[in-house]
């Protein structure tokens, strides 16, 4: 009796090692998936709609989804931050929540100098194709998405020759055309982005 309970005891141990293993590490290293009504904007394309890009000025413009509950975004906090301090005279930064609760939690992160934007309809989100936290949208001088996707192929954004969202910002900042990349830059890695009914239990808070 003994025995089988020592055996219990090592599977719960090892199963309990497999789930916390599963949530912090090997769900972000599959891709995030992908929502059933989602749109895919491709590149090149002008969101049309005034009222949802109202509050944005002209581009170049730098859209960052964060959100503080996913651990991705916090991985990536560091390397945004080295982008703001290199490129914020060039660019237009936004750093986009999807709370009120979370735009409290991301100015504590990056400071209250940088500009924030709640979209908890998802409006912003939707409208640039984006259904996962973190990405980057980088929109050009005329308004026009020039690219979406992840930051890096890394999760820590330590490898530079895969810094997708910093090569896009060089090629827009310097006029080019917007670079092609594997799957890796546009297809998400992350945590997906809440579901609506949840933000607004959020923005209570």
């Amino acid at each position: 009796m003994r025995y089988i309970l020592s055996i219990f005891a090592l599977l719960v141990c090892f199963g309990g090692i497999v789930a916390i293993f599963w949530y912090q590490e090997l769900q972000y290293s599959l891709p995030t998936p992908v929502p059933a009504n989602y749109k895919a904007i491709p590149v090149g394309h002008a969101v049309k709609d005034v009222k949802l890009v109202s509050a944005l000025p002209e581009g170049p413009l730098f859209l960052h989804f964060y959100n503080p509950d996913c651990p991705c975004s916090r991985f990536n906090a560091n390397h945004l931050k080295s982008l703001v301090r290199m490129y914020q005279d060039s660019v237009q930064l936004f750093i986009v929540v999807p709370s009120a609760k979370a735009k409290k939690k991301a100015i504590s992160e990056f400071g209250k100098h940088l500009e924030y934007i709640v979209d908890d309809q998802q409006k912003i989100a939707s409208a640039y194709g984006v259904y996962a936290t973190p990405q980057a949208v980088l929109i050009d001088r005329e308004g026009k998405l020039f690219y979406r996707g992840n930051y890096n192929k890394s999760r820590y954004c330590t490898a530079k020759a895969s810094n997708y969202a910093e090569l896009a910002l060089v090629a827009l900042l310097n006029n080019q055309r917007p670079p092609v990349f594997d799957s890796y830059a546009t297809q998400a890695y992350g945590c997906e982005l809440p579901e609506r009914n949840e933000l607004s239990k959020l923005n209570f808070f």
